[in-house]
């Protein structure tokens, strides 16, 4: 599929602007970022590009200077991955994560636990995004305290799937559940779980939290737009099982918190955790046992 890559030059340069410009841009359709301060390059693919659309964005925050470029199908991936470094979360027994071109660097990475291939494509999820690198780095704490073996998992919003791959190779319960609205990011994740060679681990789905399975899970995993967060809370708390079911939310900034944690609270959740990473913000929340409901 074809693409333009929008170079958009921040300045003066500050990742809150660019944080909250990424998630402007992804609410009309840009899937794919990739940041060399203080440009920041956006893609679309090319039968969704509009660019009085990208304009009427852009002079919402004063930026006026930006260019783009045509990218033909044939060359999308090789321009991506040529940005594509690999990245380490917790060297040691942690988890680090590479593009299946990579296959050249393999001696000089990180020691770590668990090694993930993943094909960023124009789909989030890559671990570059402090979202993401929050939700893998919470992941890993949580197979530590014994909480992923055998657990059953779902991760809404999957995009390429690594957040999935991850709960699967730690000895999830299978099959772990993965869901997305975009048909792309659905073929990203099947396609990234057989590089890993856990196929037969994850189900995909296309779809949307009205397939969330109440009272199954013990992890819910959604690191996706605020707004389905809150509007979606009351679904997210029945499908985790009654006995402490645990629920990792991001992809939202600090003054998103008090909004999340009340519609956590008036459904059934408690706060365990909070961790902050370039002004965004993942929530661990746990289901009240039903002694304390």
């Amino acid at each position: 599929m074809d693409h333009i890559a929008v170079s958009i030059n921040i300045e003066p340069y500050k990742e809150e602007t660019e944080g909250i410009l990424t998630a402007e841009l992804a609410e009309i359709g840009y899937n794919g970022f990739l940041t060399e301060p203080p440009v920041l390059k956006a893609y679309v693919t090319a039968e969704d590009f509009n660019e009085s659309h990208l304009r009427l964005l852009l002079e919402t925050y004063g930026i006026a200077v930006y260019s783009k470029e045509f990218v033909p199908e044939k060359n999308w991936n090789t321009d991506w991955e040529s940005r594509f470094d690999p990245v380490t979360v917790n060297a040691g027994k942690g988890c680090n994560i590479r593009s299946p071109g990579r296959d050249s660097m393999i001696a000089v990475w990180p020691e770590t636990k668990w090694r993930l291939v993943i094909q960023p494509e124009s789909s989030f999820g890559t671990g570059h995004h402090p979202t993401t690198y929050m939700m893998l780095e919470t992941l890993l704490e949580m197979e530590k305290s014994g909480s992923i073996k055998n657990t059953h998992v779902l991760d809404l919003g999957c995009g390429t799937g690594v957040l999935a791959i991850l709960a699967a190779k730690m000895g999830a319960a299978v099959p772990v559940h993965a869901l997305d609205t975009d048909r792309r990011a659905v073929h990203s994740c099947r396609e990234n779980a057989r590089r890993n060679r856990i196929p037969h681990k994850i189900i995909v789905k296309h779809g949307d939290a009205s397939l969330v399975q109440r009272n199954r899970y013990g992890l819910i995993l959604a690191n996706i737009h605020k707004n389905i967060l809150a509007d979606e809370m009351d679904t997210l708390s029945g499908g985790l099982k009654p006995e402490g079911g645990h629920l990792l939310l991001s992809g939202f900034y600090t003054d998103d918190i008090p909004e999340l944690t009340g519609a956590a609270n008036r459904n059934g959740l408690v706060l365990l955790e909070r961790k902050e990473k370039e002004e965004w913000v993942l929530l661990h929340l746990v289901k009240k046992t039903t002694n304390n409901q």
